[in-house]
């Protein structure tokens, strides 16, 4: 302290030399904490440039030759399906507006001789759901030709439901093909040419087949199974809504149900007691029930929507038809 008084300016300027060297020394620590922040930051950002360059996505002409090429690949992959499932579908063989009328009814009377000698119950006006043709024809070869397609598939369908073991076929419908809906006017002229330019851009069509069938579990489950096997359906068959609920949906009342009557002896049988003594030993007759059962004898109502996906002609070039900007 005395030399501090002593010597005061000298003091001075050392305590102002200290307090710099302090305040240079704090900046120093906070630039160099900055440029490690500023350089880790930018070897990061070059480390994801050069990621970014080395990517197999990168915008370069050696990178967009291979996607054309996967491209190319997939688009020929696409087109043999499309040509393949043409192949697999069943063909439809050229008809008349009578000869479809004929084999409408034809078919109609074999199902139903079918369904007589499995006990299946049918629709009193069981036509395939084409009623309206029993009585009237196509309007066209065309349309009859598509209409004995689609006949071809609603009889390999019902020949499934008789073979999975149905009870009963309550109700079954089908939707309208294009054909049928056209009127006279857009059969004609420009308008026709229009629909026909329209349908070849589609790949398929979707035909909706409704059915509400009576059977047990067993067949419910074979059926569903046989309904995507190839070998038991070769037409192309999504099962898109199942509905299953009891066939009763209350239980029986106590005055229905009707215990079994005990079984009279066989007139001119020995009773138990009068049979000659013997060595044999016989097990004891079965006791007489005395319960029955009430629930889970009942069939199933099943309701099945079904779409039936015939392919067009423009499945096999459906790859042309993809839009080109890759």
């Amino acid at each position: 302290m005395d030399w501090i008084r002593e010597n005061k300016p000298l003091a001075a300027i050392l305590g102002v030399i200290a307090v710099g060297s302090l305040a240079l020394g704090y900046l120093l620590y906070d630039a160099w904490s900055v440029y490690d922040e500023t350089k880790e930051g930018y070897l990061g950002l070059g480390n994801q440039v050069a990621g970014l360059k080395g990517a197999r996505l990168a915008p370069t002409n050696e990178n967009l030759a291979a996607k054309q090429a996967a491209v190319d690949e997939y688009a020929k992959l696409v087109d043999t399906l499309g040509k393949t499932v043409l192949i697999l579908q069943p063909k439809v063989a050229p008809i008349n507006d009578i000869e479809f009328q004929d084999k409408l009814k034809a078919k109609i009377s074999e199902i139903r001789k079918l369904a007589g000698e499995s006990k299946v119950q049918l629709p009193a006006e069981f036509a395939f759901g084409f009623e309206d043709y029993t009585s009237t024809l196509p309007k066209s070869a065309a349309a009859a030709t598509e209409l004995s397609g689609y006949l071809d598939a609603m009889e390999k369908l019902m020949k499934l439901f008789l073979d999975c073991g149905v009870k009963g076929v309550d109700l079954l419908e089908r939707s309208k093909l294009p054909v049928e809906a056209a009127t006279a006017a857009n059969a004609q002229g420009n308008n026709n040419a229009a629909m026909r330019g329209q349908a070849s851009a589609e790949i398929l069509e979707k035909r909706q087949i409704s059915a509400v069938l009576t059977l047990d579990q067993g067949p419910l489950q074979l059926l569903v199974s046989r309904l995507t096997s190839p070998s038991d359906m070769p037409y192309f068959t999504s099962l898109r809504v199942l509905r299953v609920e009891n066939q009763m949906q209350d239980g029986p009342l106590t005055s229905e149900v009707r215990l079994p009557t005990q079984e009279t002896k066989v007139q001119g049988s020995t009773p138990a007691a009068e049979e000659a003594p013997t060595d044999e030993i016989k097990p004891p007759e079965p006791a007489f029930p005395d319960a029955i059962s009430v629930f889970g004898n009942e069939l199933l109502k099943v309701r099945l929507e079904i779409d039936l996906v015939k392919f067009l002609d423009a499945a096999a070039g459906i790859a042309a038809q993809a839009p080109t900007g890759r």
